[in-house]
């Protein structure tokens, strides 16, 4: 029986107000657990094709989970803010069971404290060739949902310029118009391979200019990336392409209209009026109901009323956040041709996560009614 199946199995009321959907949060954090260090959600990976699944114990989830939840707390009632606090509090003592295994400020999605990668995988798990480094997208939630020193985030700005575009070696799989942007890449390691993820690199720049550090050409260059992909339609005609973890146009927009609404930035405000036509149109063909969550979100997010109230009730237990490519590591253009492809996925789902992005649209939707 998994974690949560004692939740799963409860009937589904026709609507839950917010403090009843962030007590459901709430409820999966973990203590005492075998396998999920104290503090963190319960998640898993699958694969759709080969039809197996396998409990994983990331950090991805939990420190996403943070990050939704600590920009909700100025938006509601004292007693939701005190149960928000309390879940940051014990997820936050979970970090360090991923921080890099020599010491250094940076954080890996798998634990780094001798568990293994790809944890109750059967093959995997064995092969050393198969572990991955640290990587820039949960050092960045990390660092998001977490205090740092000035120093320990000056820095991280300094590792994430050694590891970009160029500094090293250059990016081969990538339209040939970006292969000379010096903008950040997915991950840390010196013998990885350089990757432009459009998401990663939204968290990336929120963590840059929430901490007001100075603009440099890496930053300018991976804000001409993100500017190039939207003028050229490349998120909606190609989003594996210019997203290999979040491959889908409305995560795509999702993660662009939150950095949008927190941050003015030249070269990617202007964007968007196109960007709420984007969500708009999307809204009239996505029928899955977290996209259509997620859209309602976003045209929130850049202070446009949605014309649907997405179902905040009705779970889709098999809908997909974020992926793994079994193959894109691989960096060949014979692999390349095939890393699209749903068999070479590894896909991964979290209820809490599905949970939180639900709580994150209702209150963001009540705060048009205010």
């Amino acid at each position: 029986m998994s974690v949560h199946s004692r939740l799963t199995d409860l009937p589904k009321p026709d609507r839950m107000t917010s403090r009843e959907l962030l007590q459901k949060i709430v409820s999966f954090q973990t203590e005492g657990h075998p396998f999920y260090a104290d503090g963190l959600v319960p998640s898993q990976r699958y694969n759709s094709v080969l039809r197996w699944k396998r409990e994983d114990n990331n950090i991805f989830f939990t420190a996403s989970i943070v990050f939704v939840l600590q920009n909700l707390a100025d938006f509601v009632p004292e007693e939701e803010k005190l149960l928000i606090r309390d879940f940051i509090r014990k997820a936050v003592l979970a970090y360090p069971h991923y921080r890099n295994k020599h010491g250094l400020d940076t954080y890996s999605f798998w634990p780094t404290d001798g568990s293994p990668h790809f944890p109750n995988g059967l093959i995997f798990r064995h092969l050393h060739s198969a572990r991955i480094p640290d990587d820039s997208d949960d050092t960045a939630l990390v660092f998001l949902t977490s205090s740092q020193k000035r120093e320990t985030t000056l820095w991280l700005k300094d590792k994430l310029i050694q590891h970009a575009n160029l500094s090293k070696k250059q990016i081969r799989q990538t339209y040939p118009d970006y292969k000379n942007l010096k903008a950040y890449s997915t991950f840390f390691g010196t013998n990885m391979y350089i990757e432009f993820d459009f998401c990663v690199l939204t968290n990336i720049l929120f963590w840059v200019f929430q901490n007001q550090l100075p603009v440099n050409q890496h930053d300018s260059d991976s804000i001409i990336f993100l500017r190039s992909v939207i003028l050229n339609r490349q998120h909606l005609d190609a989003p594996f392409r210019v997203s290999h973890n979040y491959p889908h146009p409305v995560l795509i927009l999702y993660h662009l209209s939150r950095l949008l609404a927190a941050f003015d930035i030249p070269g990617l405000s202007e964007l968007k009026p196109g960007i709420i036509q984007d969500l708009t149109r999307l809204s009239k063909m996505e029928k899955g109901i977290m996209n259509r969550i997620l859209i309602s979100t976003s045209l929130i997010r850049l202070g446009h009323r949605p014309d649907f109230e997405p179902d905040l009730v009705t779970d889709e237990p098999r809908w997909t956040f974020f992926i793994a490519g079994m193959l894109t590591a691989l960096d060949t253009p014979l692999t390349s041709r095939f890393a699209h492809l749903e068999v070479f996925h590894l896909n991964y789902v979290c209820e809490a996560h599905r949970q939180a992005l639900r709580y994150e649209n209702l209150v963001l939707s009540q705060t048009l009614r205010s």
